[in-house]
């Protein structure tokens, strides 16, 4: 199984607090069966650096793959924060899954600020870039309808589908191909992968199709 969406680069954000945070949040996934992990740390474009986050980025993989000999396939991409103009960022391809030219978006947790739906259709139009709507399931419904009705895609959080209650409106966007990749979002090690498996065991044959989805999608990085 792939997860397309974990904090576990050591230090690079809130997600792990350190190395042996994130062999442990690696040895829970062995547990639970995931051979291909993509990390994912917080990009802010707004605060952060952007030279300074790549460089960290970079050394917080090398420190945890220097450490790390099991069997997972640690992928590096990012959790960018969407902003109104972030497809003129220098280098934005840079954010993407190497590889690929698939990119993991966070919206703004409110309303979509006007010239958002423009700077998705830039990103795709204008730099090639694929992006991949992070954790749909927080958001306001018809904001993500809108924006799967452009064409974009979205991954889902595993907890959500292990409540009843939120299960009727996810399962639509599974059943029309708009999800593509499923996330444990893991940060630390108390909840680890349990929800991604009762997920995943909720699902049946749909985890399988989302599964293949997001390893059509990745093709040329795994």
């Amino acid at each position: 199984m792939l997860d397309f969406h974990a904090h576990i680069l050591p230090g690079a954000d809130h997600g792990s607090d350190g190395l042996q945070t994130s062999l442990r949040q690696l040895t829970l996934a062995e547990q639970a069966g995931i051979d291909t992990i993509v990390a994912t740390p917080h990009y802010y474009p707004q605060s952060d650096d952007f030279g300074h986050f790549l460089r960290k980025r970079k050394a917080c993989r090398e420190t945890l793959l220097e450490a790390y000999s099991g069997p997972i396939r640690v992928l590096t991409g990012a959790e960018v924060h969407m902003c109104v103009g972030l497809d003129h960022l220098e280098g934005l391809e840079e954010l993407c899954i190497p590889g690929t030219n698939v990119m993991l978006c966070e919206l703004p947790f409110h309303s979509l600020p006007g010239g958002m739906t423009e700077t998705f259709e830039r990103m795709v139009e204008e730099r090639g870039i694929c992006p991949v709507l992070a954790h749909v399931d927080r958001y306001d419904p018809t904001v993500i309808n809108n924006l799967f009705g452009m064409g974009l895609s979205g991954q889902l959080n595993a907890e959500p589908l292990s409540h009843r209650f939120h299960r009727r409106r996810l399962l639509p966007w599974i059943d029309r191909g708009n999800i593509v990749a499923l996330g444990s979002d893991i940060h630390g090690t108390e909840i680890g992968y349990s929800q991604y498996l009762k997920a995943v065991d909720f699902l049946g044959p749909r985890a399988e199709e989302i599964e293949s989805r997001v390893r059509a999608l990745l093709k040329p990085a795994l």
